[in-house]
């Protein structure tokens, strides 16, 4: 079954608030193949950085550099 399809399916179940151990949350994502998982993750992000204000047309990954140098005594 592809993505889209299985969107369009849904899955739920109704618990209580603190009755969630999160085994329904594992067996749903152990359905879905990785590479699906992955595309889920990044409409995820570009959705949070949408509502966030970013420009989801320019996102690059961050570059932070540092250099750590030992003293002589």
């Amino acid at each position: 079954m592809r993505s889209d399809e299985r969107r369009r399916l849904g899955t739920g179940r109704l618990i209580g608030l603190h009755e969630d151990d999160g085994a329904f949350d594992r067996a749903f994502w152990n359905t879905i193949p990785p590479h699906e998982r992955l595309e889920a993750v990044w409409d995820m992000t570009l959705d949070f950085l949408a509502l966030q204000g970013e420009r989801v047309d320019q996102l690059r990954l961050q570059r932070s550099v540092c250099r750590v140098e030992r003293r002589r005594q």
